[in-house]
């Protein structure tokens, strides 16, 4: 299947010979371009008609609400409904960890890790366009990605900075209703649409759990008594998953796991929860909502 041989090893650890070969071949087939629907600018019968005048093939996701499975159309970016701000891309399961989070209008939240700004987007349609979010990023560059797609989608609520999310802010403790902490990481959950992320070197990922731990437990700090942590990876591998946020919650006992509700996956996690491609048809991603006390 085209794959390093320690992946696939590792792999088979997780899911069994047969389920990981699945999970291969799927990172070596075309995937159709999963939309979000900006229910701000426009209706849903207004997007699809757009999508079909402009050549694209469409039908709604199978399980996540405001989604569809766009192929064909040729470049999204020249299509009138981008432009207008009417969807924005964004995978299944990316909008499912902002779901998890239970972002309300009127909240108050902190996105650590925002850049391109997917996810502060999609919160910030859940919210209404009513409330705070806090967009930040530690590299200066990616910040005008957010305030560009911020633009053109119309969210005001919005407001990028720069921030690095391992350095404690003091005007930000316990000062947000939700805190999304989606880290960086291994990436090895998108390798069907960036299939290069297989060669990534095994030595060097190693030291990825240390900085996601950092920046997990800094997050902790901004979050109100009462708030939700949402943490989030779009990797599969239990080490920077279940392992950061089980050693975070073993150190920080205000905090503990939260069950969530997702559309169409009801009942499939105690707060934590890993998408499969071959099981839920999206991204490899993790997600963990926690409360603090």
């Amino acid at each position: 299947c085209s794959h390093p041989e320690w992946l696939v090893r590792r792999l088979v650890e997780l899911l069994g010979e047969e389920e990981a070969e699945e999970y291969l071949r799927l990172d070596n087939e075309a995937v159709p371009t999963t939309i979000q629907r900006n229910p701000l600018r426009c209706t849903a019968a207004e997007l699809e008609e757009s999508l079909r005048d402009a050549g694209a093939e469409i039908k709604p996701h199978p399980w996540m609400p405001e989604c569809w499975l766009l192929t064909g159309g040729g470049s999204l970016e020249a299509m009138p409904a981008f432009q207008q701000g009417w969807f924005q891309v964004q995978d299944a399961a990316a909008r499912a960890a902002v779901l998890a989070s239970g972002v309300e209008p009127g909240a108050r939240v902190l996105d650590v890790c925002a850049a391109p700004g997917g996810k502060s987007f999609a919160a910030a349609m859940v919210m209404e366009d009513r409330g705070e979010i806090a967009a930040c990023d530690i590299h200066r560059h990616k910040l005008a990605l957010i305030e560009k797609g911020a633009e053109r989608l119309g969210l005001t609520c919005i407001h990028a900075g720069l921030a690095d999310g391992r350095q404690c802010r003091e005007e930000w403790l316990e000062a947000f209703d939700a805190v999304l902490c989606d880290v960086p990481c291994s990436g090895l959950g998108i390798i069907r649409k960036k299939p290069d992320i297989r060669y990534k070197d095994p030595a060097q990922l190693a030291g990825l759990p240390r900085v996601q731990r950092a920046i997990l437990e800094n997050a902790g700090r901004y979050v109100k008594p009462g708030g939700i942590l949402l943490y989030a990876t779009c990797t599969v591998l239990p080490e920077e998953n279940g392992a950061v946020t089980a050693d975070f919650l073993s150190n920080r006992p205000e905090f503990h796991l939260e069950p969530f509700r997702l559309p169409g996956l009801e009942g499939e996690n105690d707060g934590s929860l890993t998408l499969w491609p071959q099981r839920h048809g999206t991204d490899g991603f993790y997600i963990c909502r926690m409360r603090r006390s």
